[in-house]
């Protein structure tokens, strides 16, 4: 009879069994409704680097590191206007930078960085569907996506293929401390508290 366990035993066991998953079930809604919760919902992925030593075109066709911007809250987000996705965030995103560089001056600031080839294209796109670029908006170009990859590669200390669109929060530090894959409704309370905890701390 080694290794059967009688039918009363089995019908402990199972009691005792069904008692773990229920706890296990328990602690696991605690920490999904802590602090952090509404950000896991959102996707918003946590991670702890230094802010990739890249360059980036301004619009006035001079290089510029992102990573020499200290003491703001940076938003950044690298995209480009052949790709669908980046054309449905950029109203609601836009929305929200103007927001929060109004209500914290000196203290945030948004990025937008186009892989695309030239300006020609980017400039076309925010005169169609903004009237020119809004207010509070950095613009910047990044051909062949080489600072993409780099943000891509430091964030998940790997690095697979980059896809449009994505956007990276750096803190006032420096550090690059989240990033949010693909599209999103940026008008979801979620995103704006979030930034606004980094902004106020």
């Amino acid at each position: 009879m080694t290794g059967v366990v009688p039918w009363r035993g089995r019908t402990a066991l199972a009691v005792v069994a069904l008692a773990a998953i229920a706890a296990g079930l328990w602690w696991a809604r605690q920490a999904r409704s802590g602090p952090h919760a509404a950000e896991e919902a959102f996707d918003i992925f946590p991670t702890n680097v230094p802010v990739p030593a890249v360059s980036v075109v301004g619009r006035d066709g001079k290089s510029f590191s992102l990573s020499d911007r200290r003491g703001e809250v940076l938003f950044v987000n690298f995209w480009a206007t052949w790709c669908p996705p980046c054309r449905e965030e950029m109203p609601s995103m836009l929305r929200l930078g103007e927001a929060l560089t109004r209500e914290h001056p000196g203290k945030f600031r948004m990025i937008a960085v186009s892989g695309d080839e030239g300006w020609p294209q980017v400039d076309e796109y925010f005169r169609s569907n903004f009237g020119g670029v809004p207010g509070g908006l950095t613009l910047a170009l990044d051909p062949g996506a080489k600072a993409a990859q780099a943000y891509y590669c430091a964030a998940r200390a790997a690095c697979p293929e980059v896809k449009f669109p994505e956007s990276y929060i750096v803190d006032k530090s420096g550090q690059l401390v989240a990033y949010i894959v693909s599209s999103r409704d940026w008008s979801d309370p979620v995103a704006r508290r979030f930034l606004e905890r980094l902004i106020t701390q």
